[in-house]
């Protein structure tokens, strides 16, 4: 076989189903061996929506999500997406077809250094210089888009060698066992940590979906009755939101978690960089005195800012299990009655909170525009309870953290940097890895402009993938940015570039452009019965919603 082919049996020998993309002349060569290969090929009408279909299809799946997209321009189209995918550290397997090697010196038009364009992102990226490195590269980066600390990776395949012949059976990778066990002396130090404590509290990173270990977590938070914060930016559903013990996401900033974690004597910090911020801050995380563990299995995350007690560089189910293994002898009854009656406060606690916010979106439901709380709260009850939530809302994500259940694992995916344009395309690949489970994508009105081409993917492939758009015409959270810094263009009313009107956008009529069922909602006594249409139609739907245009600074 050639080199192309030979590529293209390593994904197959792999389980690869899908190679998402962007056609190019320098990936002909390539794409050329597509017919015999049985893998479908999904075309994105972008590079950055073909990324991020793969990153979406690489994090619902935890299999690599492998996309194909055209030398320097598409590379650096897919850059943001890159971006995003290697925050998330997602599976991703990016390539790029390059120009014939044999004039590269020369600088043909489109080619570029695609190994410096895409290193300071991927774990691994590589330009192939002869036919026969190609399949080795290949299963090389396979394996390390899927080795621990999983990441994605890039291979630059000039198109004159994808049709020289190799000597290459199209094997798979051999497949590693990654999933790296705590050091006994360190484990038995967190568990007496961890015994001795009265008030526990646990941080859920995720890195807890991505080891598949939220059932788990479940189990030790509740043979402690630790609470369970989720990371500052979460993007996984890394504890159920139903639970009692589930106390939200940290807010972003030092001050913040500190008073979240406040009473706390014992903290677990799993699968977590500690911290990421959204904006600076001044102060520390942690009061004196707290007993700080951090589990991870990517030894730069451990104690990158702050300091902790104690780091065990492992897998966190693996870590979770063992801890749960060697914490249950030695709480004896007076530890697991303390540990119930956590619990028990707990729920009190998370009823009151939810009845609260049931409350405050009901006291909403004749406000004109949608009051987004209104909008959260009736989409909620709609969904089934396995639905999954791709979201890139920007301002109204407060609101979708707050409203939707995420009861189940992999219940929401969301763009791990602010990266725009990622959730429309993502969409599409979450929607292919969970083929039984409704996706819908609440994706803001502005965001939705980064990457409209995931539409016309969506209608190719008759996904049934439901857009919500809260549209408050505007980029609000860039204003909720600038009354928050105390700028004083905000403080007197303007906000340059801010808003998307005179005119704006119809997204029915884009949406319908594309072969997308569209539908737009003003008032709220119509917003259920388009919701519930919209979930029910068997292709892609878009819903555009005209909720409040008011904003506030960030708390």
């Amino acid at each position: 076989m050639n080199a192309a082919s030979t590529l293209l049996a390593i994904l197959k020998s792999a389980g690869i189903r899908y190679l998402f993309g962007n056609p190019g002349t320098t990936e002909l060569t390539f794409l050329d061996a597509l017919s015999g290969a049985d893998l479908e090929y999904v075309v994105g009408l972008q590079e950055a929506t073909a990324v991020a279909a793969a990153d979406g299809y690489a994090q619902a799946s935890g299999t690599p999500g492998v996309v194909n997209v055209h030398v320097g321009p598409g590379v650096a189209n897919g850059l943001s997406i890159l971006h995003n995918a290697a925050w998330a550290k997602s599976p991703l397997v990016m390539t790029a077809g390059q120009q014939d090697t044999r004039f590269l010196m020369h600088r043909p038009i489109l080619s570029a250094d695609l190994v410096q364009m895409t290193e300071q992102f991927t774990k691994w990226s590589y330009e192939i210089r002869r036919a026969d490195e190609a399949p080795d590269a290949l299963r090389r980066a396979l394996t390390l888009a899927l080795t621990p600390p999983t990441g994605p990776v890039f291979l630059s395949l000039p198109m004159d060698l994808m049709v020289e012949e190799v000597d290459d059976a199209g094997e798979a990778p051999v497949r590693v066992a990654s999933r790296v066990a705590p050091e006994p002396d360190a484990l038995s130090r967190v568990v007496d940590l961890l015994a001795a404590g009265r008030a526990p509290a646990i941080v859920a990173g995720d890195g807890v979906a991505r080891s598949g270990a939220v059932e788990d977590l479940v189990a030790l938070a509740e043979l402690l009755g630790a609470r369970v914060h989720g990371e500052p930016l979460l993007r996984r559903t890394s504890f159920p939101g139903d639970h009692p013990l589930w106390r939200g996401g940290l807010y972003p900033a030092p001050g913040g978690v500190r008073k979240s974690l406040d009473g706390a004597d014992v903290v677990v910090i799993l699968g977590a960089t500690v911290f990421t911020w959204f904006l600076h801050a001044p102060g520390e995380p942690f009061a004196a005195g707290q007993q700080v563990i951090q589990i991870d299995d990517d030894a730069a995350a451990i104690g990158r800012s702050y300091g902790v007690t104690l780091g065990l560089l492992a897998d966190p189910r693996t870590a979770i299990r063992a801890l749960r293994d060697a914490l249950t002898p030695r709480l004896g009854p007076a530890a697991r009655q303390a540990a119930r009656a956590r619990i028990e406060s707990a729920a009190r606690t998370r009823q009151e909170y939810t009845g609260k916010l049931a409350a405050t979106a009901a006291a909403e439901a004749g406000r004109v525009p949608i009051a987004p709380a209104f909008l959260f709260e009736t989409l909620a009850a709609l969904v089934p309870d396995d639905a999954i939530v791709v979201d890139e809302s920007a301002s109204s994500l407060p609101f979708v953290l707050r409203h939707m259940r995420f009861k189940t694992p992999g219940s929401f995916f969301g763009s791990k940097t602010g990266t725009l344009g990622w959730a429309m395309g993502a969409a599409i690949g979450v929607q292919l890895a969970s083929p039984g489970r409704k996706v819908v994508a609440t994706v803001g009105d502005g965001s939705v402009m980064y990457a409209p081409q995931a539409l016309w993917t969506a209608a190719r492939h008759r996904l049934p993938i439901t857009y919500v758009i809260p549209n408050n015409a505007s980029y609000a959270i860039l204003k909720s940015g600038m009354l928050s810094l105390g700028l004083a263009s905000a403080k007197r009313g303007e906000f340059p570039g801010m808003d998307l009107v005179d005119p704006e956008i119809d997204y029915l009529s884009l949406a319908r452009s594309m072969g997308v069922r569209a539908e737009r909602v003003e008032t709220p006594g119509a917003l259920r019965g388009a919701l519930a249409e919209a979930l029910a139609h068997p292709g892609p739907a878009l819903v555009d919603v005209a909720i409040d245009r008011g904003f506030k600074a960030m708390a």
